[in-house]
């Protein structure tokens, strides 16, 4: 029996995304390990930002309210078994060499090689083989890269799909217009399923309702009225249709991503009760999703709309010119639009090099540099008392400055 760290070095890393026939292929693998899609309530959410926070909001809610529940979401930070959690458990390393061991047996048995799937696309079926094992009540799939040839598009019955905010990202792979990317992302949209939005620009929300009525879903989306009542790096306190709710997640963007759990939940034919919402609220936590400890801020922010939320949230918490930005960006994001929403806020940027093959340099980002191992150190050094330190860009450089900058205590005290 191979190790876990085995495991993980089997498996590539690479995406399979521009594929034509890859959607058949992996449904064929999902046939030959017995569809345990079909054995599970779903609820699908793609989009382009806001995915990891309403799983996780969702996700508390129900756990809460003492439901089983299984999650799915990319990308990990810190350990790859975050990826697929029950009730917020990581899933076990032996469960991990189970189930990879299964789908490879399965995939030679019928002719392929091992490394016939992505590490990516490991994980998709990984994930939903445990949770249908564990008869979960519910399981929260996050698409990994658009929808259409995304592996979680194996999915063939979601009891509700739910999509997030969409703006410009990954463009390469999904297009260059904002209908290319949306109509990507709703391919993932099933017959009977219960198509549940946030806010979109109009010409989204036509393509959405469009893509729902072609494939006789049902559109279920209804404005939820939601107030933001406090709105600090230390709280966020909304009113959601009426009634007050304390988070644990930070910034406005909240608000729009409470308003698309609200819908999931009134989808879902598990019943939950204000105390557990508020209870699941409270508890929710997202490392890199505008995290603060101490006066230190971290957020994956990697594209235009992502970073400009960014922007917003440190104006209206009033620090702009209090910033000492620590940036580090993939050079195929579109890096030109991440620096002009962050960089005007901040009283000095450092520029490091992501921890990722596909890093735009620190020299080509900022005239300050430092190795992700002494940007945080020099930033303290930089910082007076009313600073504070921002570190975005890309959740390869947030791991990066934990990680070799020998901060993983802010990490284990945040969780």
């Amino acid at each position: 029996m191979r190790t876990y760290e085995e495991v993980l070095s089997l498996m590539d890393s690479g995406w399979r995304v521009d594929d034509a026939g890859r959607l058949n292929f992996l449904r064929q693998v999902n046939k030959w390990l017995g569809q345990p899609d079909r054995q599970l309530r779903i609820v699908h959410v793609v989009g382009t930002n806001g995915k990891g926070s309403v799983v996780e909001m969702t996700a508390r809610i129900l756990e809460a309210a003492e439901y089983q529940v299984g999650t799915f979401t990319s990308p990990a930070l810190f350990d790859a078994r975050e990826q697929v959690q029950l009730n917020h458990h990581n899933m076990s390393k032996s469960a991990v060499v189970h189930w990879y061991e299964h789908i490879r047996t399965v995939l030679m048995a019928h002719g392929e090689e091992p490394a016939a799937l992505s590490a990516f696309e490991y994980w998709t079926f990984m994930a939903l083989l445990y949770f249908a094992d564990a008869h979960v009540d519910v399981a929260i799939i996050e698409a990994g890269l658009g929808g259409k040839r995304d592996a979680t598009h194996v999915i063939s019955r979601p009891a509700v799909v739910a999509v997030t905010p969409i703006s410009l990202d990954h463009m390469q792979w999904l297009g260059n217009t904002l209908a290319a990317i949306a109509t990507n992302k709703v391919a993932v949209i099933q017959p009977g399923s219960r198509v549940v939005s946030a806010q979109q620009e109009p010409r989204v929300t036509a393509i959405l309702q469009h893509a729902t009525q072609q494939v006789q879903a049902t559109w279920q989306a209804i404005d939820v009225p939601v107030e933001i009542l406090v709105d600090t790096p230390a709280q966020l306190r909304l009113q959601i249709a009426g009634v007050p709710y304390e988070l644990g997640l930070r910034g406005q963007m909240q608000a729009e991503n409470v308003r698309l759990v609200w819908q999931i939940l009134a989808q879902l034919d598990l019943p939950t009760t204000p105390e557990n919402r508020q209870l699941g609220l409270s508890q929710a936590t997202l490392f890199g999703r505008l995290t603060v400890t101490g006066r230190v801020i971290y957020d994956g922010a990697h594209n235009p709309a992502g970073a400009q939320q960014l922007a917003n949230e440190l104006d209206n918490w009033g620090l702009r010119g209090h910033v000492i930005l620590i940036l580090g960006m993939l050079a195929d994001k579109d890096t030109t639009a991440i620096q002009a929403a962050l960089t005007p806020l901040a009283r000095q940027v450092i520029g490091v090099t992501a921890d990722n093959q596909r890093a735009m340099l620190a020299t080509d980002i900022a005239q300050h540099t430092a190795t992700l191992g002494e940007a945080m150190t020099q930033a303290k050094q930089l910082a007076t008392a009313t600073d504070w330190i921002v570190v975005a860009g890309s959740f390869y450089t947030i791991k990066g400055v934990i990680t070799h900058g020998d901060l993983a205590s802010e990490h284990d005290a945040f969780i």
